[in-house]
């Protein structure tokens, strides 16, 4: 038994396009980054990279049932969602990681020369990286049909995120104090206020 929703293979062609933007992305913000000295790192936040990616995989797991005509109302729908997921992805990490410039990292760290960024999208979430990559993975899930797989990904993914945003968030206020806790204390974490 397959738990796999119907798709078109358009879908997933989509999803491949914007994934391969997306990281390229990721690949621009590394090759930006300068070569790293000083500062503080905190090695918590590895076990929470472990569990983001385990949950991303969670998502792409399972059998894929293109059945679906491509020009149909349920094929429709699935590529404005996929479109939607993924466009958002890729515009939230593209923003986000042009905001930090050199801040930018896999691993939570500091640098001596930190910053704390607080304009473009981060005036509205504090972790918008982690909000992109939970769009990326609701892409694929949708483009593969994978919904049902969502249950146990997304619970995943959300406590490798909160074990990232912990420890980015203990550097940020050693390092910034007040002004990070008015920050922290004024911005959500991950999902934007709907004003």
């Amino acid at each position: 038994m397959s738990w796999a929703v119907p798709i078109a293979m358009p879908q997933w062609w989509l999803f491949d396009m914007l994934a391969l933007v997306f990281f390229v992305l990721i690949v621009r913000a590394m090759m930006r980054r300068p070569k790293e000295s000083g500062g503080r790192t905190d090695s918590g936040s590895r076990l929470g990279i472990i569990l983001q990616s385990f949950g991303i995989a969670l998502a792409g797991i399972g059998a894929v049932r293109p059945t679906l005509s491509w020009y149909g109302a349920p094929a429709i729908a699935g590529y404005v969602a996929v479109l939607l997921l993924m466009g958002g992805a890729v515009a939230l990490f593209g923003s986000s990681s042009t905001e930090l410039g050199k801040n930018w990292s896999i691993e939570a760290r500091t640098l001596d020369d930190h910053q704390l960024v607080c304009s473009g999208v981060y005036a509205h979430v504090r972790h918008p990286i982690y909000l992109a990559m939970l769009l990326f993975m609701l892409g694929l899930a949708v483009s593969l049909g994978h919904l049902v797989q969502l249950i146990i990904a997304i619970p995943v993914f959300l406590i490798g995120t909160r074990m990232r945003t912990d420890a980015e968030e203990r550097l940020l206020e050693q390092s910034f104090g007040n002004a990070f806790i008015r920050y922290r204390d004024s911005t959500p974490a991950l999902f934007p206020k709907i004003v």
